[in-house]
């Protein structure tokens, strides 16, 4: 390999493993970020389980209290035939200590017709008696079925509430009116409000109607087919209240219940672990919306540990492949060096077995036995070097074997 191509492939490898430890930090970071989301996601989808139950107590809590209220005697005689001012103020007082004590939003009796006879709210303008709620849902459920219930925007208090109504029979079962409770949430929503948390209760249309956050209430979660919007203005469930739609891109998915979604709020385009909870018995969902917090030092440190590691294994790979260069080196080397040891040896004993010949075919005097005495014996010191050589190769002293070759190998080509 010549200088120039080492100078040209050094710098690429330098730079494949730094990208290489920047690819598993990269990797690293969103891992754990990942982990972190669905961290969060559990333990808000934890707190959701308990906001859930504190909905579903505070209804149950008057679910009772109409089906109680409709069996009063007073007020199924009010209903049982027309209506006299007297009796209209009886029932006014008595329905408004009943919700006193209760401590529910309003209480209001309805006759046959969806009129309303009596109210706990008759002191106030917006005292719902002597209007009609007939085309209320929850008359035309009560009406049909024994029970109602419907959320909606008062068409007369203009405040939302969740009407709970129980049938008034007479004795032989003939529907005389409906008793009605209506709860309103504005403690709830502003204890919800003390959290960092958003929190949205939407109905089986994806309308919210419930929020700790004004500015997200009466959003579409989906989009409103004609036939709802249709049945929504017949209803007025929601009145006078403009419907508007909160637009959401899903990035994550964690379950059928939970994602990670960009929505356009009223804050702007923002990221929100986005957990929802079925609230069957009301048909309605509840939404816990938080922002994603991940922790940017255990992202660093994530980090730093994939690139440590990434290196780590790196360098060691390097090491053991440079080893195995080496001793595979070592291993040629010594192949080599006993290879031309074997040779050398080769040639020493052809030349002496040649000058021993010589020497008897030359006994024609004194000084050829000498001349052969004399070269003999440095061939006899060569023979011992040569001997000395393979135990330096056997003892993996390669270097010095080297070393001793050199002066011997140049003897013998001048011998």
């Amino acid at each position: 390999m010549s200088f120039t191509s080492r100078t040209f492939r050094l710098p690429l490898y330098v730079l494949l493993i730094l990208a290489g430890a920047v690819l598993a930090a990269g990797l690293a970071m969103q891992q754990t970020e990942r982990h972190a989301l669905a961290d969060d996601a559990g333990r808000a989808r934890g707190q959701l389980a308990l906001y859930g139950n504190t909905l579903h107590t505070l209804i149950e809590r008057y679910r009772a209290l109409p089906a109680v209220l409709a069996l009063d005697p007073e007020l199924r005689s009010a209903l049982s035939g027309p209506v006299s001012s007297t009796t209209q103020d009886t029932v006014n007082r008595k329905l408004e200590r009943i919700n006193s004590a209760a401590q529910s939003s309003t209480l209001e009796l309805l006759d046959r017709n969806g009129l309303a006879v009596g109210a706990s709210n008759w002191r106030l303008p917006s005292s719902y008696v002597g209007h009609n709620y007939a085309f209320r849902p929850y008359f035309l459920q009560t009406k049909a079925q024994g029970v109602g219930r419907f959320y909606a925007v008062g068409v007369t208090s203009g405040i939302p509430g969740y009407f709970l109504s129980n049938a008034v029979t007479s004795d032989a079962g003939d529907f005389l009116g409906a008793m009605v409770v209506k709860l309103e949430f504005p403690e709830l929503e502003h204890e919800w409000g003390q959290g960092s948390d958003l929190l949205l209760v939407s109905d089986a249309k994806g309308i919210v109607f419930i929020a700790n956050q004004p500015g997200w209430r009466y959003r579409e979660l989906q989009p409103i087919s004609a036939s709802d919007r249709a049945e929504l203005a017949a209803t007025r469930q929601y009145d006078k209240q403009p419907l508007s739609a909160l637009h959401r891109q899903v990035i994550q998915a964690f379950d059928d219940n939970g994602h990670l979604a960009r929505i356009e709020s009223p804050d702007g385009a923002v990221d929100y672990l986005w957990e929802s909870l079925p609230l069957t018995a009301e048909g309605w969902t509840l939404h816990l919306l938080r922002k994603p917090q991940v922790a940017a030092e255990d992202m660093r440190n994530a980090a730093l540990a994939a690139a440590g590691t990434w290196l780590t294994l790196v360098f060691l790979s390097l090491f053991l492949y440079q080893r195995w260069r080496l001793a595979r080196l070592h291993q040629r080397n010594r192949e080599e060096l006993e290879q031309l040891v074997e040779e050398r040896t080769r040639d020493l004993r052809t030349a002496q077995d040649g000058l021993v010949q010589s020497a008897k075919l030359a006994a024609l005097g004194q000084m050829s036995a000498a001349l052969a005495h004399e070269i003999n014996q440095p061939l006899t010191a060569q023979r011992m070097q040569l001997a000395s050589l393979r135990l330096l190769l056997d003892h993996g002293r390669i270097d010095d074997a080297y070393q001793a070759l050199t002066p011997l190998d140049q003897q013998l080509t001048r011998m």
